[in-house]
């Protein structure tokens, strides 16, 4: 089995339990079968969770109140995304560290 902890650096790997039991369970987690699949939720919620991990901060909880959020888009058209940067910059929101001259 492949397992992406295998790839993790060897100092982060020392820190945490990756052994492969009789189950063949890493870090508490066993690998799918080809036929099994994940509910919606719990791959949002994993989302959430690594983006929380990576970013260290939870997309799913306002910055300005606390109050919890969620998603209600994926936006994957790029010419969509240029129109939404646009009107951000327009505005004086615009993403910090944006190229703004890669959106126009």
């Amino acid at each position: 089995m492949d397992y992406i902890a295998d790839r993790a650096p060897q100092g982060w790997r020392a820190e945490h339990d990756q052994t492969v039991g009789s189950d063949q369970t890493v870090l508490g987690f066993s690998p799918l079968s080809d036929s099994e699949e994940v509910d919606s939720t719990a791959r949002k919620s994993a989302w959430a969770r690594l983006l929380a991990r990576v970013y260290e901060v939870d997309p799913f909880v306002c910055p300005e109140c606390g109050s919890p959020m969620k998603g209600i888009a994926v936006i994957q058209d790029p010419d969509e995304i240029k129109h939404i940067l646009r009107h951000l910059i327009k505005i004086g929101r615009a993403p910090p560290g944006l190229d703004e001259s890669s959106v126009n």
